[in-house]
């Protein structure tokens, strides 16, 4: 965590808001956790179809660490700060 002991008299939530600045194709938070949610459902539909039909898919080992190395990099790290911060709020 990049601001562990900020008083909430200098907290400005904008500061922890930076994920999107990154990511020019997605519009919101929401749309972000949409886009999470979507790669995670097909990573589990390609592991199950590994492990049904092994014969049948297309895909390798090295599909599917890269869909997931792609997930950890959405996955706003910042953000999640602001949300304790602001859960800890009274």
């Amino acid at each position: 965590m990049k601001n562990k002991n900020v008083s909430n008299e200098n907290f400005n939530p904008k500061d922890f808001l930076v994920t999107l600045q990154k990511l020019k194709s997605i519009p919101d938070y929401e749309n972000l956790g949409f886009t999470i949610k979507s790669l995670c459902k097909v990573t589990q539909t390609a592991l199950l179809a590994e492990i049904s039909f092994p014969n049948y898919t297309e895909h390798n080992q090295w599909d599917i660490y890269n869909i997931l190395q792609l997930i950890r990099s959405l996955i706003p790290k910042d953000e999640l700060e602001l949300l304790d911060l602001l859960n800890k709020e009274p």
